[in-house]
C-alpha cells in the first residue's frame, strides 16, 4: 500500500512562477521545494524532497499537503493524492528503495513543467499569475492590483532544463501539460519536437486544455500527436453553457463543442473545477457529456476560499444535491464517476469556516469583475438573486 503520496518518488512539478512544488495542487504561496535558480539536477533529491519522503513513510505529511489534500479528504471529498495513488499504484515499490536519509536512486519519470502563463481566457477562478489575458485588467481588481504583469516562462529557453531532460530521457514515461493554455505555448511544441527527435514518442502526454484553439503559428498539433503512442486530453470546462461563459471570459460553448468533436479520440475525461460558479449546472454538463460517451471528473476548488462552492446557503445546497442524486439515479455512470460525484457531494454539504466573511469577499470580487465585463451574476443565477443581494 502506498504510504502518503507516490508523487515525491516519481514526479517533478515546475510552476509558472519558476518555483518547484510537490505538485500542481499546492499553491504558489506555499514554501517551494526549489526555484528555477537552483541546479535542476539536484532538486529531486534535495533536503526538502528527502524530508517529505521520510514524513510519508512514517505516516505523517508535509503541512503544504494538508489543505491541498488531507483537509479535502477529511470533509469527504476526493483529493489529488487519492487520485494519483490509484493511477500510479504500479509504482508503489519505489517507496521500498528509499534510503534512510530520504534519498532515492531513480530519476523522476513524470514531469509537469509549465511553459509560461500565456492564455486566451480570463477565468474568474484564475488570475494574472496563470493567465496573460488578465494582465490588462488586473489593476481594476482589488486582489490583483499589485500583481506584476509578467509573461513568465522559465523553461522554454533554459539550456539547463533541456540538458536535464536529455539526462533523464531514458526513464521518462509521462509529461503533463497545463497552463496558462498549453496549446498556445512555444515550449509545448518545442518539447513535442524534441521528444520526436529523441525517439521518445512512447512518453504518455496528458493535457489540461481549455480546448479553445487547435492551431498555433505554423504548428499542426494533430500531425505531432500522430507520432506518439499515447495522448490523453482532459479538456477543462467549468459548468454548462451560460454558466461557463459567465465564469470563463472569452469562452464559447459552440467553439468548445466543435473542438471537442475534433479531438474526441484523444479525450480521456473532461475536467470540471467545482466552484460557486459551476456547482449548479455541472449535473447538466455530466448528462451532456455522457450522451457523447465522455466521462466527467469533478475537482473541488479549495482556493481562493471565497469562490468555494460551500459558501452557498444550506437550503440551496440541498436542492443542488438532489440534482446530483438524479444524475446518479438516471444516468449510466462508471464506478469511478459514481465515487467522484458522491465524494464531491459529501464535501459540498459540509459547512465552511468564516462563511459570512467569505461571502462578502466573494461579492466584492465578483462585482468588480461584473463591472469590468458588463455582466450580472443575478441574471445568470436568478435562483440565487435573493441570497446574493442580501450579502
Amino acid at each position: 500500500m502506498i504510504k502518503g503520496c507516490i508523487l515525491p518518488w516519481m514526479h517533478m512539478f515546475a510552476a509558472v512562477d519558476g518555483t518547484y512544488q510537490l505538485c500542481c495542487h499546492i499553491g504558489s504561496g506555499s514554501r517551494p521545494v526549489a526555484t528555477y535558480k537552483d541546479d535542476i539536477s539536484t532538486i529531486f533529491n534535495n533536503e526538502k524532497y528527502k524530508n517529505v519522503r521520510k514524513q510519508f513513510l512514517l505516516g505523517n505529511y508535509n503541512q503544504d499537503c494538508k489543505k491541498t489534500c488531507y483537509d479535502i479528504e477529511k470533509l469527504g471529498g476526493e483529493s489529488n493524492r487519492q487520485q494519483v495513488n490509484k493511477r500510479f499504484k504500479q509504482y508503489e515499490r519505489l517507496q521500498d528503495y528509499t534510503k534512510k536519509d530520504g534519498s532515492i536512486n531513480n530519476n523522476p519519470i513524470y514531469l509537469d513543467f509549465r511553459f509560461g502563463n500565456k492564455c486566451n481566457f480570463k477565468c474568474r477562478i484564475c488570475g494574472p499569475y496563470a493567465s496573460s489575458t488578465w494582465f490588462k485588467d488586473a489593476s481594476k481588481i482589488s486582489k490583483f492590483k499589485n500583481f506584476p504583469a509578467q509573461l513568465a516562462d522559465y523553461y522554454t529557453d533554459n539550456p539547463a532544463f533541456w540538458k536535464y531532460l536529455d539526462d533523464i530521457k531514458t526513464n521518462l514515461k509521462y509529461f503533463y501539460f497545463a497552463g496558462g493554455e498549453p496549446l498556445l505555448m512555444d515550449g509545448h511544441y518545442k518539447l513535442l519536437n524534441w521528444l520526436i527527435e529523441n525517439n521518445k514518442t512512447d512518453v504518455e502526454l496528458t493535457y489540461n486544455t481549455n480546448l479553445s484553439t487547435l492551431t498555433y503559428k505554423n504548428h499542426n498539433v494533430f500531425e505531432l500527436w500522430n507520432k506518439f503512442d499515447n495522448i490523453s486530453l482532459w479538456p477543462s470546462i467549468d459548468g454548462y453553457k451560460e454558466h461557463c461563459v459567465y465564469s470563463r471570459t472569452n469562452f464559447s460553448w459552440e467553439n468548445f463543442e466543435k473542438n471537442l468533436e475534433r479531438v474526441k479520440k484523444y479525450v480521456n475525461t473532461v475536467s470540471c473545477t467545482v466552484s460557486v460558479y459551476s456547482i449548479i449546472s455541472t449535473p447538466e454538463l455530466i448528462a451532456y457529456l455522457k450522451v457523447h460517451n465522455i466521462s466527467t471528473y469533478l475537482s473541488v476548488l479549495d482556493s481562493p476560499k471565497y469562490l468555494e462552492c460551500r459558501i452557498l446557503p444550506v437550503e440551496f445546497k440541498n436542492k443542488i444535491i438532489k440534482k446530483y442524486q438524479l444524475v446518479l439515479n438516471k444516468i449510466s455512470l462508471n464506478a469511478f464517476e459514481i465515487e467522484n460525484i458522491k465524494k464531491t457531494m459529501l464535501y459540498f454539504e459540509k459547512d465552511i469556516e468564516d462563511k459570512e466573511k467569505l461571502k462578502k469577499s466573494f461579492k466584492t470580487y465578483n462585482e468588480e469583475v461584473d463591472t469590468l465585463n458588463g455582466t450580472s451574476f443575478v441574471n445568470i443565477y436568478p435562483e440565487l438573486k435573493e441570497w446574493y443581494e442580501k450579502i
